[in-house]
């Protein structure tokens, strides 16, 4: 509740210091003040710094001058609180004292385990690799087909006539279309939800599609458009088979960021136990 509390407070004085823009110097200069709250100066230097713990999303949004300003005014109003707390005297206080106490407790906490367990625990190349041989099977691949289509689609309201005509399309369309055209062709006449995209489906493996799609993508030749309409549930398809993918495992370069990742959560969490 403390918490709500204070942001709440310095999201409303930095509404209102938002609509100041008095003693900002809009300048990138490291050594420069960009502005001064009180007895402090708050520099370009420190601006960064700060832009720096900020998670990704909020970091290239502090670059923007919208972003950087906010931030900006968000320091100063958190500078300001704190003088006026200083001035109120309330690091004299029980309960600031009790709560910095806790605090200390947990940066110790924090840091020591830090110590012992994050930065002391490492894993060498030799380790992730033979733990990549040992369970390989967790990265096998299916075979894979990259495709794109165009769809004349087809519902149980249409009449046997509609129906036939639909597929009467599909067969024309069939005659018509080529690779280098397909694109073009997909944009113009596919009923589908990727025809704006030139009926793209990029890659899937067979249990991603329909049977009768599925079997058509996969015994197709790849850079090449199937020979025939295919029927499914949802009407009639032209399959244009870009290229295949055969079975077979993901590369060790591709799972080690996440293999790496693993293997340290699970040693470290054993070397605490271990420890503590």
């Amino acid at each position: 509740m403390k918490k709500i509390a204070v942001v709440l407070i310095i999201a409303s004085l930095a509404l209102t210091a938002c609509n100041k823009n008095e003693g900002v110097v809009k300048t990138k200069e490291e050594s420069n003040v960009i502005m001064v709250i009180g007895n402090e100066k708050l520099t370009e230097k420190e601006l960064q710094e700060k832009i720096e713990t900020l998670p990704a999303q909020y970091k290239e949004y502090s670059k923007s001058e919208k972003g950087r300003k906010a931030l900006i005014e968000e320091i100063s109003v958190r500078k300001m609180l704190k003088q006026e707390a200083i001035k109120e005297g309330i690091e004299k206080t029980e309960s600031y004292k009790k709560d910095l106490e806790g605090l200390r407790e947990d940066l110790l906490i924090k840091h020591v385990v830090n110590n012992k367990i994050i930065e002391g625990i490492k894993l060498t190349d030799s380790e992730l690799k033979a733990e990549y041989e040992k369970n390989k099977e967790n990265f096998k691949t299916s075979e894979q087909v990259k495709a794109a289509h165009i769809l004349i689609s087809v519902n149980d309201k249409m009449t046997k006539s509609q129906k036939v005509k639909a597929k009467k399309r599909a067969q024309k369309i069939l005659m018509e279309v080529n690779p280098s055209n397909f694109n073009e062709m997909a944009k113009k006449y596919s009923e589908g939800p990727t025809a704006e995209t030139g009926g793209e489906l990029g890659w899937f493996d067979k249990t991603s599609m329909v049977k009768e799609f599925a079997d058509a993508a996969f015994t197709g030749v790849p850079e090449k458009i199937y020979g025939s309409v295919v029927k499914t549930q949802f009407g009639y398809h032209i399959i244009y088979i870009e290229a295949k993918k055969e079975a077979g495992y993901l590369s060790f370069e591709t799972v080690k960021p996440s293999l790496e990742k693993e293997l340290l959560n699970k040693k470290r969490a054993k070397e605490y136990k271990t420890w503590a």
